[in-house]
C-alpha cells in the first residue's frame, strides 16, 4: 500500500469538505484554504479503488472500510474489506497492522510518508496556492449532473504523484470521490460518504498498542526529497 497516496488523498477531501464558492479559481482556492485551516477533525466511510497498470494488462483492487483524522498529524485508516489492515498514526509514529499476518510495521511519520508535501498536508502546514496548481477540468456532462471537478498538480514534481482529480457536488461543495494519479499511470480512487466533521476525536484513537503475539517490523530510514 502506498502510503503517500492516502494520505494526500485524505488531506485533499478535508481541504473541500466545506468551502464557500466564488466566481474565480482563485476565491475558490482561498476558501479551500481557509476550511483546511479551521477544520479539527472528521470521520467517514470510505471505498477504495486502485486500478495498476503492467505492462499490457489493468490489475483493480478494492477495499472499503472507515477513516478518522485529527489535526497535528493523527489519523486512522480502518480497512475492513477484503483484507482487514489498520494504518494509524499518532502525528509522530505511523503504524502499519496487518491481523492475518500477525504484523506491525512501525516508522516516524517523517519517513513514512516518503515525501514532504505529504508532510505538510498531514501537519496542516500546507498551502494550496503555493503547492497545487489548480485549474477547473467539469466536463459538460458532470455539469449537467451538478458536479464540479477540480485538478491539483504539485507545483514541485513528486516522485510518487503526477496529479490529484476532485469530484464535489456543486450544490453543497462536499467532497465526492478523489482520484490520485502516480507518475507511471497507477490511479487510486477514494469515494467519502456518511462524512462527520468536528465530532471531538478522542486522542487515544491514534495510538496502537500491539496485541500479544504480533512481530514488530522496522524499515529502513529514508530521507523525505
Amino acid at each position: 500500500m502506498k502510503t503517500f497516496k492516502i494520505i494526500i488523498v485524505l488531506w485533499v477531501f478535508l481541504f473541500l469538505c466545506r468551502f464557500s464558492y466564488g466566481n474565480s479559481l482563485d476565491s475558490v482556492i482561498s476558501s479551500v484554504q481557509r476550511s483546511y485551516d479551521t477544520i479539527k477533525d472528521f470521520k467517514a466511510h470510505f471505498v477504495q479503488e486502485s486500478i495498476v497498470k503492467s505492462w499490457n494488462a489493468q490489475q483493480v483492487q478494492k477495499a472499503q472500510g472507515l477513516v478518522y483524522f485529527k489535526k497535528e498529524g493523527k489519523m486512522y485508516w480502518d480497512y475492513q474489506q477484503p483484507t482487514p489492515q489498520q494504518i494509524i498514526s499518532n502525528g509522530n509514529e505511523l503504524w502499519f497492522y496487518e491481523p492475518e499476518d500477525k504484523q506491525v510495521t512501525v516508522s516516524k511519520v517523517s519517513t513514512g510518508l516518503q515525501s514532504q508535501i505529504s508532510a505538510d498536508l498531514l501537519n496542516g502546514k500546507a498551502n494550496l496556492k503555493r503547492d497545487f496548481k489548480v485549474k477547473r477540468v467539469t466536463s459538460q456532462v458532470e455539469k449537467d449532473k451538478g458536479k464540479l471537478v477540480l485538478e491539483l498538480t504539485p507545483t514541485v514534481p513528486q516522485s510518487n504523484l503526477n496529479r490529484i482529480i476532485l469530484t464535489l457536488d456543486k450544490k453543497n461543495f462536499q467532497i465526492h470521490q478523489t482520484e490520485v494519479y502516480d507518475l507511471f499511470g497507477n490511479l487510486t480512487r477514494i469515494t467519502f460518504s456518511r462524512i462527520e466533521i468536528n465530532t471531538n476525536l478522542a486522542n487515544s484513537l491514534f495510538i496502537f498498542n500491539p496485541p500479544p503475539g504480533v512481530e514488530i517490523l522496522t524499515p529502513p530510514t529514508i530521507s523525505l526529497p
